[in-house]
């Protein structure tokens, strides 16, 4: 159980990261930046991002099916926003819309909790997978185009991705994450058939990181910002800070500085991908007073 005292080390941590990004990109070139934001990219992003939350659900949908959960569309779909929602109150980036999807779940629609749980951890799992996997696949078709040079950091990047490519078949020290492992490998049916989702909510996720860049004045091709969308997106989701603020940030600075991105510009991508977030749990809000099901006794 969480204590209060950790939860808020947790958000100063990310306070801590975003202030030392901010320095490090110079708050007068941020400030610049901030103040020429191209608005019709931004709200484009928030549409590509939209899309991606869309076919992120249908994907937990499919999962939660896969395991002999009632589980319609509409009703997770609203069951994923207001997860997005408890994003934005609560720190922890999306660990309490997780919980908060899983709860839903289980009570809403009258499923086993365990089980409700595990399609949420799944759908996370299939995620980050598939993101690894398309970040890698981009950044091979990068080098091979000559979109990147073969540098050794680059190399370095790729050995790491594959890295985490392999993590779901290695196994961990800790019991209760190792029976975690072995739980989600041997329910992998749900997450081979809901693949072709995953695909689709990494390809819009990305192409909504892409369009904050181009709002921010960020030239990248689409297949390098592809390329370096996992660490970005998975410090987003890391439980440090609020909404993935500062970790995010600081990813960003780091993986887009690699590939020649200023660090006001990269801070500022990152931004706005963290606020187009925002925008979408405060819009979802009212999502909150629609039932999805009574329950039976």
């Amino acid at each position: 159980m969480k204590t209060p005292g950790r939860t808020a080390g947790r958000f100063a941590l990310g306070l801590v990261l975003l202030a030392a990004v901010v320095w490090y990109a110079d708050p007068a070139a941020l400030a610049r930046e901030l103040a020429a934001i191209d608005l019709r990219w931004f709200a484009a992003a928030v549409m590509a991002s939209v899309v991606s939350n869309i076919f992120s659900a249908a994907r937990w949908a499919a999962i939660a099916r896969g395991l002999g959960l009632s589980a319609p569309l509409g009703a997770l779909a609203r069951m994923y926003f207001r997860g997005m929602t408890m994003n934005v109150l609560l720190p922890g980036a999306t660990v309490s819309g997780d919980l908060l999807r899983g709860y839903q779940l289980a009570q809403q629609l009258n499923n086993p909790l365990l089980r409700s749980g595990l399609s949420v951890l799944l759908d996370r799992l299939s995620g980050l997978w598939i993101l690894c996997a398309s970040s890698l696949v981009a950044l091979l078709g990068a080098m091979a185009a000559g979109l990147v040079p073969a540098e050794r950091q680059i190399w370095a990047y790729c050995a790491g991705l594959i890295v985490a490519l392999a993590l779901p078949w290695l196994p961990l020290p800790v019991q209760r994450a190792e029976r975690a492992r072995r739980q989600a490998l041997q329910s992998g049916g749900p997450i081979l058939r809901s693949v072709w989702l995953s695909v689709l909510v990494q390809l819009f996720s990305a192409a909504a990181l892409w369009l904050c860049g181009f709002a921010a004045g960020v030239s990248l091709s689409y297949p390098l910002m592809l390329a370096a969308a996992a660490p970005i997106f998975i410090m987003g989701a890391m439980p440090l800070g609020w909404g993935g603020f500062g970790a995010r940030e600081l990813s960003a600075v780091v993986v887009l500085g690699a590939l020649g991105v200023a660090p006001e510009q990269a801070t500022v991508t990152a931004l706005l991908y963290g606020i187009s977030a925002v925008l979408q749990g405060v819009l979802a809000a009212p999502l909150f007073v629609v039932g999805d099901g009574a329950r039976t006794s």
